[in-house]
């Protein structure tokens, strides 16, 4: 069939609305946070998401990261004083399928490349946890048994790792929605949550159960600072969230993308009832968390919340193996299509900062056939990485929260 004008048209405004999406992004300013000395951290949480596709020896994301975490270990040298976890989408493309399984073999480097972070002398001796969430690729895209059965895999996975002397697990544990919740301070409680059950979920009164237990979460915390952290994120101005990028905007993944039809989309019906949800448990609890951190779209986002029952700061940092593009949103107020990952310093005067580190997409992957050469990529690709974004989230006395880009 020869395109139409009418055809043309519409080809055009869909090229228009990508381009937009691309466009350079236009963020206020900020005040770079000075390093943190070891004296005054209490705990130190590292955030980083689908790290499905990065193998040790080949991805400068996970040497830069168990370069970190080592040298937090032994510089706070207290017994679980770092954690590393793991936002979801840990083994791409299916999650760890069956033994036996011709992808079996290759989706188990996967993990042991990510177990392997904690593996170092000091890591080892101080105890650092490293805490796995599910998500949508390590449930195989599935729902039901089938999906079950993949996150159960890693569960088993990850009980044996730790069997072998590697601090690992999975939370929630297989067939559990969660909450999962610790207290990592006086004034601080971390909470896990698997979104993708709540995705694939049919029986309402799961749900129902699944949010009274998030409020109870929430209302039992009392005065510490609520954390929660998931695979699918609160915001997101990329491909997930706001972003129509180039590719979906030629295609049918854009109709459906805009329909809501994507249920991994955040505009999905299914994901709006989710944070729907959400919003009123934060509701019934009279206070809002301090942070909301997923992973999903493969960049590195943070928003200041705009209203009563949002977290009051929503991380994305899902650059653990790839690189997508982010968007112009109103709350942005930090974004980069970069590899990389976040971390959260948690101060002994009750503050707590957050720092964003970030690569190169020239150096995302060494996948050179010959050894010199993936150590020169892996040398060059250390280099690349950068502190580029830090902010104090509490103060001693309160809350910090950076000017918002506005809404247009």
């Amino acid at each position: 069939m020869n395109p139409t004008p009418r055809h043309l048209l519409s080809l055009l405004v869909l090229l228009l609305l990508a381009g937009c999406g691309a466009r350079a992004l236009n963020l206020p300013p900020f005040d770079f946070t000075d390093p943190t000395p070891p004296p005054t951290v209490d705990a130190v949480v590292f955030l980083i998401g689908d790290a499905g596709n990065a193998i040790d020896g080949r991805s400068p994301v996970l040497a830069e990261l168990t370069a970190d975490v080592e040298r937090w270990s032994r510089d706070l040298a207290r017994d679980s004083a770092v954690s590393v976890v793991y936002l979801g989408d840990i083994i791409y493309p299916e999650g760890l399928r069956d033994i036996g399984d011709p992808g079996h073999a290759a989706d188990s480097a996967r993990l042991w490349s990510q177990i392997r972070v904690v593996a170092g002398p000091a890591a080892r001796e101080f105890n650092t946890w490293a805490w796995f969430l599910p998500g949508n690729h390590d449930w195989g895209q599935m729902q039901g048994d089938g999906g079950i059965g993949r996150i159960a895999n890693l569960d088993s996975a990850l009980v044996e790792a730790r069997d072998q002397g590697f601090n690992t697990t999975l939370v929630p544990a297989a067939a559990g929605s969660g909450p999962v919740v610790w207290d990592l301070r006086r004034n601080v409680r971390l909470v896990a949550l698997d979104t993708h059950w709540f995705l694939q979920e049919r029986a309402e009164r799961a749900k129902d159960e699944f949010f009274a237990r998030i409020t109870e979460a929430l209302v039992e915390a009392g005065d510490r600072e609520v954390i929660f952290m998931a695979h699918h994120p609160y915001r997101s101005a990329g491909p997930h969230g706001a972003l129509i990028t180039t590719t979906r905007a030629l295609g049918l993944a854009y109709l459906l993308q805009k329909s809501g039809t994507l249920i991994q989309d955040l505009n999905s019906p299914i994901y709006r009832n989710f944070l729907t949800r959400l919003d009123g448990a934060i509701a019934a609890s009279g206070r809002p968390p301090l942070i909301f951190a997923g992973g999903h779209d493969h960049s590195l986002q943070v928003f200041a919340g705009e209203g009563p029952t949002e977290p009051r700061y929503s991380l994305v940092s899902g650059g653990g193996s790839d690189a997508s593009d982010v968007g112009q949103v109103p709350g942005l107020v930090f974004g980069a299509s970069r590899p990389g990952y976040m971390m959260l310093v948690f101060r002994t005067d009750d503050s707590v900062a957050l720092y964003v580190k970030a690569g190169s997409v020239d150096w995302l992957s060494c996948d050179q056939p010959d050894d010199l050469g993936r150590e020169a990529c892996m040398n060059e690709g250390a280099k690349a990485f950068e502190m580029v974004y830090s902010t104090t989230l509490l103060t001693a006395g309160g809350i910090e929260i950076p000017e918002a880009e506005p809404s247009r």
